[in-house]
């Protein structure tokens, strides 16, 4: 189970994420755009979405904190230099919508460790 926080992401996209990860108990919030980082802390992935700015500094603030924390941006046919802009400011991955099960499946994937399986 994962703890996702859900920060400025539109009402539509919110569903969708929760309706496609909500069979995997896996533990779902929404924040606000004004979040603390330290609300933030114990979360397995971030999904962020807003404008630009907002996402770019919410990241920024995250990546001094915890470095690793996955962070997917979500909105909505950006601009390319938008998503290049995330992605060099740190982004693990970048979506638009409509958010499919199978997309946020792999994101999930690529971006949580995976637990590791030892022999007897």
């Amino acid at each position: 189970m994962a703890k996702i926080v859900l920060i400025g992401v539109e009402q539509v996209e919110a569903g969708q994420i929760c309706r496609a990860l909500g069979d995997e108990n896996h533990q779902i919030e929404r924040q606000p755009q004004n979040v603390a980082i330290r609300e933030l802390l114990d979360a397995d992935i971030v999904f962020s979405g807003g404008e630009p700015a907002h996402y770019l500094s919410l990241l920024r603030r995250v990546r001094e904190a915890r470095p690793t924390l996955p962070f997917v941006v979500v909105t909505p046919m950006p601009k390319t230099i938008e998503w290049l802009d995330a992605l060099e400011a740190g982004a693990t991955d970048c979506c638009s919508p409509p958010i499919e099960t199978r997309q946020l499946q792999w994101l999930l994937e690529s971006a949580l460790p995976r637990p590791r399986f030892h022999a007897a």
